[in-house]
């Protein structure tokens, strides 16, 4: 979600709100697996009626099976053939469920359910597929994939809000590549519609806020979430660069009783001092010591000023909140939280929707005058 502050002002500047309403209401296209790329997938329609359309460089062919006959399980490999012929695309279309799985190394991923439309196509030796997923459909996806470990009605509702406001918002990401958004972080988690344990709960609660988005000012919002902030959330500007009139920083004490509060981790001296480029004298510990109390978000080193967030990317660590020292030839990391730390906290909404509160005042607590609109009034 790095980029999404830019992508989110050219969509909203070349396009508008009208544009989005009318791609939203059509349903996203997602490009599925998208984390990784593969050259082997198979797919099959697990029930009802489905049309097949095969496009090759000379011809369409049309398959139609009705709910009485056998549906096949396709395997396709990069060169995307349909009975030894080469196609430029193979379209599926069914209103039962579709379930796809990929090969990942010596392994075929879990297999994942769609509703909606299928296309798959040939990207060089590798393959694609994009789902059109009904919107509410997507919508519970996402909640599942992000947090469906939850038993919390409350807390599926909120997160639901910030997922559609989220979509809204980034209709047009990815649009000249021929879908709106991935599946994997670098969009939002999407492992197909809800089949976990929590299925049900989670489908009625994005039911129930139907439409529903977050706005501020009359406009949606750009829904920031995280797994866990450490105890202390922070503002936008100090980890990318815009400043959002509606986020702030709170201190969460939610977070700081779930699984994703605390991580360690060493770092050797030496590659802290090259990133950071520093010689190999410079006094850490000095430095450390010299830091105000509570959560950093940047370091200051001579005329150099270094974001914390940069450094999580860099060395791949669980967030930008930690405390350091010198030990030996490491760098020790004593962390806090689990992501960018903007927004709401997944597992601090959890805990407060576990206590009682409400998908409104779970967001209320993480953002600030916010208002809930529905996508219909864009």
């Amino acid at each position: 979600m790095r980029n999404l502050l830019l992508s989110l002002l050219l969509f909203c500047t070349v396009t508008g709100y009208g544009q989005m309403v009318k791609a939203y209401s059509s349903g996203p296209r997602v490009l599925t697996f998208s984390e990784q790329e593969y050259s082997r997938m198979q797919i099959k329609v697990k029930g009802g009626s489905f049309k097949l359309t095969a496009y090759t460089p000379d011809s369409t062919f049309i398959m139609e099976y009705g709910e009485d006959d056998v549906h096949p399980l396709y395997t396709f490999r990069g060169d995307l053939r349909l009975n030894r012929a080469g196609c430029d695309s193979i379209i599926f279309v069914t209103s039962d469920t579709i379930e796809m799985r990929v090969w990942r190394g010596k392994n075929w991923t879990r297999t994942r359910p769609y509703l909606g439309k299928v296309t798959i196509r040939p990207n060089l030796i590798y393959l694609e597929a994009i789902v059109q997923v009904p919107v509410e459909e997507y919508i519970a996806g996402v909640v599942e994939a992000e947090g469906g470990m939850s038993a919390e009605s409350e807390y599926h509702k909120a997160q639901a809000v910030l997922a559609r406001t989220w979509l809204i918002t980034n209709m047009g990401k990815h649009k000249k590549e021929g879908f709106h958004v991935k599946d994997d972080q670098s969009s939002q988690a999407f492992k197909g519609v809800p089949h976990g344990k929590h299925a049900s709960m989670i489908s009625m609660a994005v039911a129930k806020t139907k439409d529903t988005i977050a706005t501020y000012d009359g406009k949606p919002i750009v829904g920031f979430y995280h797994s866990n902030s450490g105890g202390q959330t922070v503002l936008p500007q100090d980890v990318w660069s815009q400043e959002l009139p509606y986020c702030r920083t709170v201190f969460d004490p939610f977070s700081k009783k779930e699984s994703k509060y605390r991580w360690t981790k060493d770092i050797p001296l030496a590659d802290w001092n090259d990133y950071l480029v520093v010689p190999a004298e410079f006094d850490w510990s000095a430095f450390f010591v010299g830091l105000p109390e509570g959560r950093q978000t940047h370091y200051i080193i001579g005329d150099q000023i270094w974001k914390l967030e940069t450094l999580r990317r860099h060395f791949k660590l669980r967030s930008g909140y930690f405390t350091a020292s010198v030990v030996g030839s490491n760098i020790h990391l004593e962390g806090f939280g689990f992501g960018h730390g903007v927004g709401m906290s997944q597992q601090g909404a959890m805990r407060m929707a576990l206590g009682g509160f409400s998908w409104k005042e779970i967001l209320d607590f993480y953002f600030q005058k916010l208002e809930f609109e529905t996508v219909q009034k864009f």
